[in-house]
């Protein structure tokens, strides 16, 4: 025991014990940050106050992962000649139609935002387009990117809310998102006579990688803590087996015949 307390091994304790704690303590704080950033993006943000759409995302922005959700204020013009109709979405347990118009974000010829108005069973039940200027409030959704192009661009029937298949619907620019108008807030939001609510299509979701950089780090420093722990007690025993004397020999040994 007393080998151990050589002022030579209470530095290798000491030296190993801030280096196993700092590495334990590193790792805790990225598994850590794992876990809060995880929880951030789980955040339902559609209970929140509605902002005005310029404070989340400009029209050539890309979408911001962290705002899906997000209620969101635009005024500007509809466009009723460039409402499509995005079949296969599920209303109280039946399939229908979103029916889509989009909103300037200003003056007629200003950048649009898609606005998800609400449901119909059929394309012929849904009621004319609305025009003229309006406010919307609604919920900020990220475009559907995923999945083969609208098989007919000639009629106003699409298969989702996707850039590529609204832009041949539309002469202006668009946004790299769409809105789903908040049916709570029907008082500021015309244009959603005579459809169903339309039902929010996506929340936040964690993906499978998301912060797995800061996982891999927290792995990383505890790998490191147990080589070090491993490298003092490597440390420890070779030291401590130099220190032990050599059996003595015997004297009553019979020496070898040459």
């Amino acid at each position: 025991m007393r080998a151990l307390l050589t002022p030579r091994l209470l530095a290798a304790h000491l030296l190993a014990l801030v280096c196993v704690a700092s590495a334990g303590l590193l790792g805790y704080w990225q598994y850590d940050a794992w876990g809060e950033r995880r929880a951030a993006e789980r955040v339902d943000l559609t209970e929140r106050e509605p902002v005005p759409l310029a404070e989340v995302m400009g029209p050539d922005d890309p979408f911001p992962g962290d705002r899906v959700g997000q209620p969101v204020r635009l005024g500007g013009t509809w466009l009723p000649d460039s409402t499509v109709y995005v079949s296969d979405r599920e209303h109280a347990g039946a399939d229908g139609f979103w029916v889509v118009t989009p909103l300037t974000s200003g003056a007629a010829d200003a950048p649009a935002l898609p606005v998800v108005r609400g449901w119909v069973a059929e394309v012929d039940a849904a009621p004319e387009p609305p025009s003229g200027a309006a406010d919307v409030v609604g919920w900020l959704q990220p475009t559907e990117g995923a999945g083969e192009p609208d098989p007919d661009p000639t009629d106003d029937v699409l298969q989702r809310v996707r850039t590529a298949d609204l832009v041949q619907h539309v002469d202006q620019d668009l946004y790299g998102a769409y809105a789903v108008i908040d049916p709570e807030a029907a008082a500021t939001n015309p244009g959603t006579g005579g459809l169903e609510p339309a039902d929010l299509e996506e929340l936040p979701q964690v993906g499978r990688f998301t912060a797995l950089r800061n996982l891999l780090y927290a792995f990383e420093w505890w790998v490191f803590g147990g080589f070090a722990a491993f490298m003092w007690w490597r440390y420890v025993r070779d030291v401590t087996a130099a220190r032990e004397p050599e059996p003595a020999p015997d004297d009553d040994a019979v020496p070898s015949e040459p």
